[in-house]
């Protein structure tokens, strides 16, 4: 049977389909979701930095609708005015920021976890062999949003914690050509990481750790935003429509941390600085299997787009990752340092626009003269 190591900052091995050690997973994230939101204010709970996100306080409802959608009976569910309130096809953003207080929210997320209990230890052997997957899903869905939760709080200034300052000089990792497999078919495997398959790679040297604020300011006083030369068509473009002049998060005052905040044109821009590139999803994820890379600091771009696996098959609904496989956003690998531990695996790939900055993403390299950008087909 599949062992695995609990999705909490514990390091206990557990049994996937151990309801116990899935329920003990609930709570854990369940804690950290209320303590992220303990001592906000009313009106940080309420805000809309950005009009492409939704304010903390309706991830909180959100998080406890989709576990009521997904897991309850239709009979003690979710009402017309949750789903009009908190699916993510119901009100629109701009309206989002009208919310009930902090406690009513937390009520709503209680009164759901407590039916949610319930139900958990009443299923039979039969049910709960069919529904564990999704039961692994419902958690991995409330870890995205407590990110996007602290993504939100970032963009007003506020940040949850920092991570450690990368103090080591850069090195290099080499990856030997070879036939290697990627993907994933655990039980917490997300659709779009499934079916494993098999890939041949030539030889490639990576970064060891990723981009620093130091190292990206270099290209920025080199006059990296000004000048054409370092960026792609598409990249010069949207820099010029956006008036793009500086990074999107104000400097910290540590340039030793890794860089955070980076779009894909950005990321990409640098590279072309250095005379580097980024990594295809697939060395990033080998290299990472290898134990070679620095992970956990902040997601990192690839230059591949977000495509489907070979027999990919949708779960637990078809708009979940093929709506996104459209050729317009790309794969971003690892996990940040606000990352819950239960997302953090080499085969997860966590998607957006390349024009999205606000994630906290940045970059690590291959070099050029090491491996011509490869055919993902």
């Amino acid at each position: 049977m599949n062992q695995r190591f609990i999705p909490s900052e514990t390091s206990t091995p557990f049994n996937p389909w151990d309801r116990e050690a899935l329920w003990q997973a609930f709570q854990n994230q369940r804690q950290f979701t209320r303590q992220l939101v303990a001592e906000l204010s009313e009106a940080v709970l309420c805000a809309q930095p950005h009009p492409l996100y939704s304010p903390v306080g309706w991830h909180l409802g959100h998080i406890g609708y989709t576990e009521a959608f997904w897991l309850l009976p239709e009979s003690s569910g979710v009402s017309d005015r949750d789903r009009y309130w908190y699916a993510a096809d119901g009100r629109p953003k701009a309206e989002r920021q009208h919310l009930p207080p902090r406690g009513q929210l937390l009520d709503y997320l209680a009164e759901i976890r407590q039916k949610t209990g319930d139900r958990l230890y009443s299923l039979s052997d039969e049910q709960w062999q069919r529904e564990v997957r999704l039961w692994w899903w419902i958690l991995q869905h409330e870890a995205q949003h407590s990110e996007t939760m602290q993504m939100v709080l970032a963009m007003q200034g506020i940040f949850t914690t920092l991570p450690p300052l990368l103090s080591s000089p850069q090195s290099w990792q080499r990856i030997a050509a070879g036939s290697y497999v990627i993907g994933s078919e655990d039980l917490l495997a997300l659709d779009n990481e499934q079916p494993v398959q098999s890939v041949e790679l030539l030889p490639f040297m990576i970064d060891a750790a990723p981009l620093t604020w130091r190292e990206f300011l270099t290209f920025v006083e080199a006059g990296g935003y000004q000048r054409r030369e370092w960026w792609s068509s598409s990249g010069w473009e949207w820099r010029e429509a956006e008036g793009i002049t500086a990074p999107f998060y104000p400097v910290p005052e540590d340039l030793d941390l890794p860089m955070w905040g980076l779009s894909f044109y950005e990321a990409e821009a640098y590279g072309h600085f250095q005379g580097k590139r980024l990594p295809s999803e697939r060395e990033w994820e080998i290299a990472a299997q290898q134990g070679l890379l620095n992970q956990g600091y902040v997601w990192e771009w690839t230059q591949s787009p977000f495509a489907p696996y070979p027999e990919f098959q949708s779960y637990p609904y078809r708009g979940y990752s093929a709506p996104y496989f459209d050729g317009k956003h790309f794969v971003l690998k690892g996990g940040s340092h606000w990352t819950r531990p239960i997302l953090k695996r080499p085969s997860f790939r966590n998607w957006y626009s390349r024009t999205t900055r606000e994630v906290f993403a940045g970059a690590r390299y291959v070099q050029l003269e090491a491996l011509p950008i490869e055919s993902e087909a």
